[in-house]
Parts: C-alpha cells; sequence; structure tokens
C-alpha cells in the first residue's frame, strides 16, 4: 500500500485546536444545548450575564486604539454561506429534538471580530464583599469568518504595559484597578487592537465545569512538584481542582510562558474529550455552571453564530500565538518585557492567516506521484538534512527513517522554509560529492547539485517525488536509542514496548515511568511514559503506549498510512501536538514538547522508526 494522508473528520468535532481555556468548554455546550431545542431558556442565560455586565465595560469596547502599532481591523463583512462542510463552512440546518422553542438557533457566519477573554479571580476582603482581584488569563481572539480563520494571542500576566492612569504595571493588575474596562483599555493602548466584545469568567467555573464533566484527561509532560501539586508524567485523569493547579502553576524554568501552553494544553485535551462524553444527561447543569461565572456583552444569537462556525472550522485554520520577551526584575518585581517589535510581530500574526493555507494554496492540488525506486546504499558516516517542500505532511519522515536504516546519521527533518517545489534534489556542499551521490541512489534522486549554503548533503523533497513507504515494512529497523533504559522499562510491561530508533538530536533521555490510567471507578489500564530533555531546557519530548485505545487522544488529525499502519497527526505544521498510531492492540504515541519545539516531521520520524524492544 503507498504511503497516503488525508484529514480524518469526525462529525462535529472539528477544529476547536485552541480556543482559551474556559470558553472552549462553554462554547460547545452552548452549541449542542440549542441544537437539542433549548434556544429560549439558553437566551435566558445569555440574558443574564449580559446584565450583570458593568456598562464601563461597554464604553470602553467603543473607544478606538490609540498605539503607534501598525494594526488592522478584522474584516466586517458576511461572506456567503457555503452549501457544502468544508473547511469553515457552517451548519447548515441544525434540527431540534428535545424541549420546545418557537425560534431557530441562527446559522449564518458571525461578523469579523476580536474579543477579549479574561480568566480571573474573585477576591474576597474581610468584611466578605467580592472585589477584583487579578486576571490570571488574558486571551485576544481574532474571528475572521471572510478568510475562514480564527486566531489567539495569549497576552503574559506579567508583561510590563502601561496602564492608563496608573503608570506602569503588570498588565494583569489592569484588572485589580479597573476590571475589564481598564484591561480593554489597557490591550487597545499597548497592542493596538481594537476590542469588539468582551467574556469575562470567573476562575472557579474551570474547577466547576471540570468537575461535572467528571475530569479531564491530561498528557503531563514531566514530574512536577510545587507543595501543591505532585504530579508524575504520563496520561492521566485531573478533576477539577488539579487541573487548575496543573494549569497555574509557574514553578519550573517556563514561568509564566510555561503556564500560558499548559492552559493551551488543557483546552486541546477538553476539546478532544467533551464530544465523547454523554453530554445531553449532563447540559442543563453545564449551563447553568457556566453563567453563573460568565459576564458577556455578546447577544444569544452572536454566541450561537459563533460556536456554531468554530465547531466546523478544519483545525489548519485555527491558530495559536504568545506574545514573548525577555524576563526582568524592576524595583523587586518580575516582568515579561517584550519590545515594541516584538510586540507588533505578535499582533501581526494574530491578524493573518495560518501559514498552513498559504502553503496548501501553493502546493495546489493533485494526488500523490508515483513512488520513486529506492535502493539499500551504505551510509554510515554520512550526515543528512531532509526538508519537505511537497506541501503534503510526512514526505521528509519516510525517507529520513530509510536513510537511517542505512546507517546514515539525521540533521535537520522538517518543513521546508521556502514555498513548495515541483522536483526532488540533493544538494550538497563542496567537497561531498560522493556522499550526496550515495543519498541520492538511496532514496531515488536524479537531481543533485552543489550549494555553497548547505552545511551538509541535504534532501529536498519536491511535489513530484513520493517514497514508498512499504520498503520501510521489508527492512529490518534498528536498534532504539537508550536500548538499556527501554529493557528495564519492557520487563515492566505486560505489552509490547515500542522504541523509536530516531530521537532527534536536540533530545536526551531524562526518565521513564509504568503506572495505570484510570478510566473509571472500577477500571484502569496499563500504559509506559518515557521522557526525553529538550536541550536543557525544562521541556520534554514524549514516548508512551497503553491498552486503553478508545484514550481521548487518540483524536483526529492528518493521516499517513504506511503499509497496514495509520500514523495521525494531531495539531498544525507549527504546532503539533502528537502523533498516534495502533499496533497489535496497543495505542502509542509521541507527543512534542510543552512548546511544540520539535517539527511535524521529527515527530513522525520518530513514530514511524519505532520498532519492539527484545
Amino acid at each position: 500500500m503507498a504511503l497516503a494522508r488525508r484529514t480524518r473528520q469526525m462529525p462535529h468535532r472539528r477544529g476547536w485546536r485552541s480556543l482559551t481555556l474556559w470558553v472552549v468548554l462553554g462554547l460547545v455546550v452552548l452549541a449542542l444545548a440549542v441544537g437539542g431545542g433549548s434556544y429560549l431558556w439558553f437566551r435566558s442565560q445569555v440574558g443574564a450575564s449580559n446584565a450583570r455586565l458593568d456598562p464601563e465595560i461597554l464604553e470602553a469596547l467603543k473607544e478606538k486604539p490609540s498605539t503607534s502599532l501598525t494594526t488592522q481591523r478584522p474584516p466586517t463583512t458576511r461572506p456567503t454561506t457555503p452549501s457544502t462542510t468544508s473547511p469553515g463552512s457552517v451548519i447548515t440546518n441544525p434540527t431540534s429534538t428535545t424541549g420546545s422553542t418557537t425560534t431557530e438557533p441562527p446559522v449564518s457566519p458571525p461578523s469579523g471580530m476580536n474579543i477579549v477573554l479574561l480568566g480571573a479571580d474573585k477576591r474576597v476582603s474581610g468584611s466578605s464583599e467580592v472585589t477584583e482581584g487579578r486576571s490570571d488569563v488574558i486571551i485576544l481572539v481574532h474571528v475572521d469568518p471572510e478568510q475562514g480563520y480564527l486566531s489567539m494571542l495569549s497576552v503574559p500576566r506579567d508583561m510590563r504595559a502601561q496602564v492608563p492612569g496608573y503608570g506602569y504595571h503588570k498588565i494583569n493588575a489592569a484588572y485589580a484597578y479597573g476590571g475589564g474596562a481598564l484591561v480593554i483599555r489597557t490591550i487597545q493602548s499597548v497592542l493596538g487592537v481594537d476590542l469588539d466584545h468582551y467574556i469575562g469568567i470567573d476562575l472557579e467555573a474551570f474547577k466547576a465545569i471540570t468537575n461535572k464533566l467528571g475530569g479531564v484527561y491530561i498528557d503531563v509532560d514531566r514530574p512536577y512538584n510545587d507543595g501543591k501539586i505532585d504530579f508524575q508524567p504520563g496520561y492521566q485523569l485531573l478533576d477539577g481542582l488539579n487541573a487548575l493547579r496543573y494549569v497555574r502553576t509557574r514553578h519550573d524554568q517556563n514561568i509564566d510562558f510555561g503556564r500560558n501552553q499548559r492552559q493551551q494544553q488543557f483546552l486541546s485535551a477538553a476539546r478532544e474529550q467533551v464530544m465523547r462524553w454523554n453530554l445531553p444527561l449532563k447540559l442543563p447543569g453545564l449551563i447553568n455552571t457556566l453563567f453563573d461565572y460568565v459576564d458577556t456583552d455578546l447577544s444569544t444569537n452572536e454566541i450561537l453564530k459563533l460556536a456554531y462556525w468554530v465547531l466546523r472550522l478544519d483545525s489548519s485554520r485555527i491558530k495559536t500565538g504568545a506574545i514573548t520577551g525577555a524576563t526582568g526584575d524592576i524595583n523587586g518585581s518580575f516582568y515579561v518585557l517584550p519590545t515594541e517589535e516584538q510586540l507588533a510581530n505578535a499582533v501581526m500574526d494574530f491578524l493573518s492567516p495560518p501559514d498552513e493555507l498559504a502553503l496548501q494554496a501553493a502546493a495546489g492540488g493533485g494526488g500523490r506521484p508515483r513512488p520513486a525506486t529506492a535502493s539499500a546504499v551504505s551510509l554510515r558516516g554520512i550526515t543528512v538534512d531532509v526538508l519537505n517542500s511537497s506541501g503534503r505532511v510526512g514526505e521528509a519522515a519516510l525517507p529520513a527513517v530509510w536513510l537511517l536504516r542505512q546507517g546514515a546519521s539525521l540533521g535537520e527533518v522538517r518543513e521546508s522554509r521556502e514555498r513548495p517545489v515541483t522536483n526532488a534534489t540533493v544538494s550538497y556542499p563542496p567537497g561531498q560529492e560522493q556522499a550526496a551521490r550515495l543519498v541520492a541512489q538511496a532514496l531515488g534522486i536524479a537531481d543533485m547539485r552543489t550549494s555553497e549554503y548547505a552545511l551538509r548533503v541535504t534532501v529536498t523533497i519536491g511535489r513530484a517525488y513520493a517514497f514508498p513507504g512499504r520498503t520501510l515494512l521489508d527492512f529490518p529497523a534498528g536498534t532504539p536509542t537508550d536500548l538499556a533504559a527501554w529493557q528495564a522499562l519492557a520487563a515492566k510491561v505486560d505489552f509490547p514496548v515500542l522504541a523509536p530508533t530516531y530521537i532527534p538530536p536536540t533530545c536526551r533521555y531524562a526518565f521513564q515511568r509504568s503506572y495505570q490510567i484510570t478510566i473509571d471507578k472500577k477500571k484502569t489500564a496499563p500504559a509506559y511514559r518515557v521522557g526525553y530533555r529538550y536541550l536543557s531546557e525544562d521541556k520534554y519530548l514524549g514516548v508512551s503506549g497503553t491498552t486503553w485505545l478508545e484514550a481521548p487522544l487518540a483524536s483526529p488529525g492528518t493521516e499517513v498510512e504506511v503499509g497496514d499502519l495509520t500514523y495521525t497527526v494531531v495539531g498544525t505544521a507549527a504546532k503539533t501536538e502528537r502523533v498516534w498510531w495502533v499496533k497489535d492492540g496497543v495505542l502509542y504515541w509521541v507527543t512534542n514538547t510543552l512548546f511544540h519545539e520539535l517539527s511535524r516531521e521529527q515527530m513522525l520520524t520518530a513514530a514511524i522508526s519505532a520498532t519492539e524492544v527484545r
């Protein structure tokens, strides 16, 4: 069977790659609730939320940015509603199945908009009066129905910013000084993003909703112990309190940036699981709980249009970003200190379509070409970079595994940063022609060229080249890296353990663990986790396996077929979350670092290279 890839989509599970931490649960629940015929009841819940909103927030939303940053307004025109369910389309005929209503929910796309999402603590004073705390989470959402994408921008709560009327402070102090209205004015002043809508959620909602859902499974990347939490690495069920502690902890080397990434990780996990649960029985309680903690100016129709539209978005049309910068101490306080250029670049990216869409457009259509002819050649002592410039997923991973099995060492394995090209080439620096010739022979590539820019022999895969995936099945896999550690693990696990023969050169073995995943009160499943540390940083590549085939992490994505095995890539090219596959009744997966440092092609290479430990 030739290698192929396609994006598998499940009904009501498209998109949701990276909505904000708390609102993701709300939007899914809202779409289900109204689809179930509860429109009028839902409208009353939204109305109560609107009524609680501070009027000053509405005034702040009417104001325009006054910043030197170059930004743009989101489109306000509405595209014609598509008649198909292509990426970016909407549900055109939702039906009422329970309850009673006399009003159909809206199904047209939302207007273009920018939304600020705040997750904040409500502090209680000595007199038991509820006062404003600081906003722990600030995420901007850009909705662009005209180009069919949605983007998120995480703003570090410790970012130093000039708060109007109060001078320079951490940006989350704006909420303590003036609530949501001052946060809006600060964001518009500092970032120049014209905000249209506001959603504020008390952090207690996070615990309450997570508990009502029965907990959320999180793929914990490393050991965590900050005095309040004590988590071992691996896939595990967290209740509301532990999940909140996990996403809020900053007791690691990644400080506030790691906190942002764990929030997005929780979001992705929640998206994967919500649609699997028996929500109809939980919907009334979930809606009531959600709107006990939510204040928003969005109307019922605006929320529903947004929910239905996002529910139908393909994952490649949802992107996330974060403001980053140097960190430092000023007058005894810790700050994130981005430059104006960093702020401008973050905003520009926030208001731009995903790179993946441009890449797909540049690659053009058409199926996969006829596989090339590969040859067994001794490549020992040769280091090769493999770049995918075909516009198709996995085209670097398979030849990379083949080269590895011929004895080559792998340098970079990634997508090309250039536009897709037609033909595959082998380029090489002066003096390495013989090595390049052997690599070209191994892969069946005719085009060779010398290049003063090549650091080593470099293979570039173009649209007209395809590696014969089944060839890999007929050739010995080689020896896993860190074999002794893997053998020690395999002795503790009662199902086949698969270990990669390729680990990215930036990663080093760090830990291993065998454990039981809790499925329900009466059932568990055996599992293992091996962690590889990325450089000297507090970030880890994970390799795992379990007999629990129904684990929510086995979610839809782009499929790459190699013989009888199907590898599913979850995430986008910029932020690949994991690669999972099933073999002989066991679910295996490779998890990216918390910050997604490893490329999609590297993740696939590690997965495809895995072999059983003997």
